[in-house]
């Protein structure tokens, strides 16, 4: 049993975090409230960035039913979960969840004051679409705050699989996350994104400032691989 002391993010409790496994980023867990390194460096970069997020117009795209997706839910007055669903209209709901698009959102222009999820760009289509959406769908000074991995030693994006009106072509062997929505299936992997992640959401969208960091801090329990979180600010 691997150990470090401390306290969630998300959960507050002292009680420290614990691992059976080296592989920390699925496997260390706060004792408390069960949450991943991924889920408290997005926490606390939500708090250090946005404290007042529990007063805005907030959407949550592919909330789960973990610690950190309850907690936005039940603590913040205008939140908005959504999940792709293939056979639900865009912006009509489903036991509680809107039906959005993360690459064609109909919320309108300039009506939110956070976009947030937590490694659902690595699954996107087009990535650069969603980066306009999410600019297009904030107001000034608007974040969208989000984890995704990041592979530091490729320069370069890495493309896996393009989807068409037709089908699915992969470019190389097919990789599959959890999908809070099809746990069978599982979610397909599009993107592994390199270095230059931060330079082409600039490209994508200009009135974007980009903030990319990768946060250790044992005493959060934000140690392991892909420790890395993307706060956009919409500047225009």
């Amino acid at each position: 049993m691997i150990e470090f002391h401390g306290t969630c993010p998300i959960c507050g409790s002292t009680e420290g975090f614990e691992s059976k496994d080296n592989w920390f980023r699925d496997h260390l867990f706060c004792r408390s409230c069960g949450s991943l390194p991924r889920e408290r460096i997005f926490t606390w970069a939500l708090e250090v960035f946005r404290p007042e997020w529990r007063e805005m117009q907030v959407h949550e795209c592919a909330p789960s039913e973990r610690a950190v997706s309850r907690r936005l839910a039940e603590k913040c007055k205008g939140y908005i979960g959504s999940h792709y669903y293939p056979d639900v209209p865009r912006g009509e709901t489903r036991d509680g969840f809107r039906s959005e698009d993360l690459e064609a959102l109909t919320f309108a222009d300039q009506s939110l004051h956070l976009h947030l999820h937590l490694d659902v760009m690595e699954h996107v289509n087009r990535p650069d679409r969603a980066i306009r959406e999410m600019c297009r769908t904030l107001r000034p000074g608007g974040l969208a705050i989000f984890t995704t991995p990041v592979y530091h030693d490729q320069a370069e994006n890495d493309r896996r699989a393009i989807y068409f009106e037709d089908g699915v072509e992969h470019l190389a062997p097919p990789e599959y996350h959890g999908n809070p929505i099809d746990t069978e299936g599982g979610a397909l992997v599009t993107f592994r994104f390199g270095r230059n992640f931060s330079s082409l959401i600039r490209m994508w969208e200009p009135n974007f400032a980009v903030t990319h960091l990768i946060p250790e801090d044992p005493s959060i329990g934000a140690v392991g691989e892909f420790r890395d979180v993307f706060v956009l600010r919409r500047i225009g």
